[in-house]
């Protein structure tokens, strides 16, 4: 019975939270989980009817790696890796670690308390800073990339 209890639990926080992807301050949709994430994409449907007029689609699709297969969905490459540094803060928060990609990209990642700030290079430009933020008790609740200004934030 306690085990049914914890996996109850367990279940029910996984599908409490949602949270809104916005591009440039323009909310495009509602994410429902991070579950995706271990899959390296995020499923936002979208929320905004302008948008959702513009592309056209019923499903936004931010993915890194490989492109999955979603019906009616606008897809959209993380050419930056932020995917990858929202995954690592979340699974490892590292103190302070630089991730290799291959011999032209790496990605840097700082972890303190409540936080962890991303740097991704491209042939030694900065292309991409953010931050990743946690509530009180260690869950995702904010990630700010500050120069395209996309931002995943847990819904209130």
């Amino acid at each position: 019975m306690k085990n049914f209890m914890l996996f109850l639990f367990f279940s029910l926080s996984l599908y409490a939270s949602s949270y809104d992807i916005k591009y440039k301050g323009i909310i495009l949709g509602k994410i429902e989980s991070l579950d995706t994430l271990s899959q390296n994409y995020l499923k936002a449907k979208v929320s905004n009817p302008i948008v959702r007029i513009l592309l056209g689609k019923k499903f936004y699709v931010f993915y890194d790696i490989n492109k999955p297969n979603i019906k009616d969905a606008k897809y959209r490459s993380d050419n930056k890796k932020i995917l990858f540094a929202l995954k690592t803060a979340i699974d490892v928060r590292p103190a302070n670690q630089n991730f290799i990609i291959d011999d032209k990209r790496n990605i840097t990642l700082k972890c303190y308390d409540n936080s962890c700030i991303f740097d991704y290079f491209s042939r030694g430009k900065h292309n991409a800073h953010g931050i990743i933020e946690f509530d009180k008790n260690g869950k995702f609740s904010k990630l700010t990339e500050t120069k395209s200004t996309l931002v995943i934030e847990k819904e209130e």
